[in-house]
């Protein structure tokens, strides 16, 4: 008998523990031939949102304004910012500072886990001297 509903997943007051049989596939505003499965998010407490993109060949992530971090699981991507581009394969990653225009593509069916956090900065403490 299957109990619908019971997971493996729980949500506590001082973590979140998602496991892939609650994983939801959903697109993105922005994003074409491409699907996330969003990990957490501002929704749920987070002061970042964290997501797994699954991509198609030529799949294309949304444009952000926020610094976002992207990490290749499987798959090779293509990144543009200003006038250069690069290739990441798997296991390459980059950091896109907030405000940074830049395009992200996928060479091939690519699996890409983005981090994206509005930019505070450090206070610096009054100098002693």
């Amino acid at each position: 008998m299957h109990n619908l509903g019971q997971t493996r997943s729980s949500h506590q007051r001082n973590h979140l523990l998602i496991t892939p049989d609650t994983f939801v596939r959903t697109a993105l505003p922005g994003m074409k031939n491409a699907s996330a499965i969003v990990h957490i998010g501002p929704a749920l407490g987070a002061a970042f949102s964290e997501y797994t993109a699954e991509l198609e060949p030529q799949g294309e992530l949304a444009p952000a304004t926020d610094q976002r971090f992207l990490y290749v699981m499987e798959g090779a991507i293509a990144l543009e910012a200003g006038k250069k581009r690069h290739d990441l394969g798997m296991r390459g990653y980059a950091y896109l500072p907030e405000n940074l225009p830049h395009r992200v593509f996928a060479k091939e069916e690519s699996r890409v886990a983005v981090i994206e956090k509005r930019y505070q900065p450090v206070e610096t403490p009054p100098s002693r001297w």
